[in-house]
């Protein structure tokens, strides 16, 4: 596990980055933010190999396809040869987000004509139509990816060729850190970071869901999805993958689980004393009785457990 650095706004804050990169961007980022930010690899990726993708990269070589749209830069790892050609002969690059872009510049030697803001839907944004005739597009990409993008493409007017290019699968229970795993079950970990909807699939059977006291943070609406899917409550959705907007994320997350915390507390003492401190009139539903700082209210009805009950402040 890491140690947490500096001060910041997570200072004293412990988070679970569920995937583990070399010099990881937003494992930084957290940690120069005062976080103690511990990664665990839920999935692992694995190229594929496939006479369909090898057809595809001919074509795409041979400048077959007006655009090469790269996923990922695992995606844009399965083309990178046929990169430099195929911009010779006038297809054009695409890259969802800045990283894949930075990574296709860096090992292809190409830079890309669009990148998008992270996502697909982001990316679609901003995606032309074509020009006139029957223009294809190439997406290399993850055999377990959603079709948000090539069907956006298609509804944009648009013939696309999309390609499994690596698979994507949860990682062995014998491979997963023992250590971390018994933390994130005890509720170590304030907060939780899923940057991909498999990590999502991958981290109730492998970890199990997360405790109350984790608030989980996810990357866009997909991974989202997929995680409230598995089960997984939702605390915040980070607006793009960038490690900047996903610390944001995690802030206001912890920050709102901080003030429910302390609500909670207030309402407890009320209800079990029944004195009403005055910071926590704006947090009582409506209710028939009035409300004055230290009165004891006798009479009131969230005096009675089946009210409590019904108000939501007891199970």
């Amino acid at each position: 596990m890491n140690e947490a650095p500096v001060s910041g706004p997570l200072s004293g804050r412990r988070i679970l980055l569920t995937r583990a990169k070399p010099d990881d961007a937003i494992a930084r980022a957290m940690r120069l933010a005062g976080a103690q930010a511990d990664t665990l690899a839920l999935t692992v990726s694995t190229p594929l190999d496939s006479a369909q993708l090898d057809a595809a990269r001919d074509r795409l070589a041979d400048g077959t396809y007006a655009w090469v749209v790269l996923s990922s830069w695992r995606a844009a790892r399965a083309v990178a040869h046929a990169l430099p050609r195929a911009r010779s002969l006038g297809t054009r690059i695409a890259a969802v987000g800045a990283a894949t872009a930075q990574w296709t510049s860096d090992h292809a030697g190409v830079s890309t004509d669009l990148t998008g803001a992270g996502s697909a839907a982001a990316l679609l944004k901003c995606f032309p139509t074509p020009p006139s005739g029957e223009l294809s597009i190439l997406i290399p990409r993850s055999a377990v990816a959603p079709d948000t993008l090539p069907e956006g493409l298609r509804a944009l007017g648009w013939s696309v060729e999309a390609v499994d290019a690596y698979t994507t699968l949860p990682a062995c229970a014998s491979d997963i850190d023992a250590d971390i795993a018994g933390n994130f079950r005890t509720g170590y970990y304030d907060g939780a970071v899923l940057t991909a909807s498999s990590q999502a699939r991958a981290l109730p059977p492998l970890l199990g869901l997360p405790p109350p006291t984790t608030r989980v943070v996810t990357i866009g609406a997909p991974t989202a999805l997929a995680a409230k899917r598995q089960g997984i409550a939702v605390a915040a959705r980070s607006s793009s993958p960038t490690p900047d907007a996903i610390v944001r994320a995690l802030i206001d997350a912890l920050d709102r689980a901080g003030n429910r915390l302390e609500n909670h507390g207030k309402r407890r003492f009320f209800v079990e004393t029944g004195y009403l401190d005055e910071d926590l009139h704006g947090c009582l539903p409506r209710m028939s009785f009035k409300s004055a700082s230290s009165h004891r209210l006798h009479d009131c009805p969230l005096r009675r457990p089946a009210e409590r009950r019904r108000a939501g402040w007891i199970a």
